[in-house]
């Protein structure tokens, strides 16, 4: 999996934006950004689209384990950005991993199928949900990206029927949904997103950089625990010491 990361990380890039080499300008802004969603809810497809890459003919079976991407943006009046993405499988296993990339990430882009069942689409928010709440995301950009269509199902109707908006303001995150399908559309969404990573540069990285030393310290308090050496370091630091009385 590494070596696939590896690969794609060396592609060409965004082909609706500018389509210009991987390998960016110095000045260019970079930011990590987290592809998330159910199994086949289009975050191949999606990642691929942003990376300018054609998919292999043989390669249609959804992600079991990590993908990793490099799209680069040009906008207009905006400096150069370079886009780092790291697709997470949706599976169940995979889900369970998912908090793991948190931390480092400075947004979230999460893909749903448009197409699904209304129960189906309940269950898909509030995994959503559950990976904004109380987690390392919260207050970072979200971007929804819809794949397929439903006849009569607009994506306004889905914000407000599932109470999106409302969940981005528990979380305090600012959320836009777009279509992936739909190039204009997604081209929208993107811009968004990375004048929204421009804006919240600084409070990101300053987030970031809290939040991963806080999950490398919680590592390591985990592995102190385990082995016992914690209570010995405790003990060694404040055991008293004992002095020597002479009497005369």
């Amino acid at each position: 999996m590494g070596l696939l990361c590896a690969k794609l990380r060396h592609c060409c890039c965004c082909s609706f934006f500018i389509c210009t080499p991987s390998q960016s300008p110095p000045e260019a802004e970079e930011f990590q950004v987290l592809i998330l969603g159910p199994a086949a809810s289009g975050k191949t497809e999606l990642g691929h689209r942003l990376a300018g890459l054609q998919r292999l003919e043989d390669d249609h079976e959804a992600t079991n384990g990590v993908r990793c991407y490099t799209a680069s943006i040009t906008m207009e009046d905006f400096p150069a950005i370079q886009l780092q993405l790291t697709e997470v499988g949706g599976n169940p296993d995979m889900q369970r991993l998912w908090r793991h990339y948190y931390a480092a990430s400075h947004a979230l882009i999460y893909c749903f199928d448009l197409s699904a069942d209304p129960e189906n689409l309940q269950d898909t928010f509030n995994l959503l949900a559950a990976s904004l709440q109380g987690t390392q995301l919260a207050g970072k950009p979200v971007l929804l990206a819809a794949s397929r269509h439903r006849d009569g199902v607009q994506l306004y109707d889905v914000e407000y029927a599932f109470g999106l908006e409302h969940l981005a303001t528990s979380c305090n995150c600012p959320l836009l949904i777009c279509h992936a399908d739909e190039a204009a559309d997604l081209q929208r969404g993107i811009q968004w997103l990375c004048r929204q990573l421009l804006a919240k540069k600084t409070q990101l990285e300053r987030r970031i950089r809290y939040d991963v030393n806080m999950q490398v310290w919680q590592r390591r308090k985990r592995s102190l625990l385990s082995s016992g050496k914690l209570a010995q370091v405790h003990r060694q630091r404040f055991r008293r010491q004992q002095r020597k009385v002479k009497f005369t």
